[in-house]
């Protein structure tokens, strides 16, 4: 399910995939219906969408809406316009 999310707290891992460095980052999930809930999903950003990323920004996520910890980031919200 696809659902708006506010970027609680993101966080380098240390750890790099092509260069690309490696964030976990903790969000509030608002789906649609039903309750909001917190994750957390490791990601690998360039650092200008780390740059742009910050505590209560707006994103749109995907989530399992059997096993709530299984998330993944799909954009920032200034690209849903």
């Amino acid at each position: 399910m696809e659902a708006s999310a506010t970027v609680l707290n993101i966080k380098p891992t240390g750890e790099y995939l092509n260069n690309l460095p490696e964030f976990q980052v903790r969000v509030q999930i608002k789906p649609q219906a039903g309750e909001h809930f917190e994750a957390e999903m490791t990601e690998i950003l360039s650092y200008s969408k780390y740059d742009s990323m910050r505590q209560g920004s707006q994103v749109l996520v995907k989530y399992d809406p059997e096993y709530y910890k299984r998330v993944i980031f799909l954009q920032m919200a200034e690209t849903l316009i």
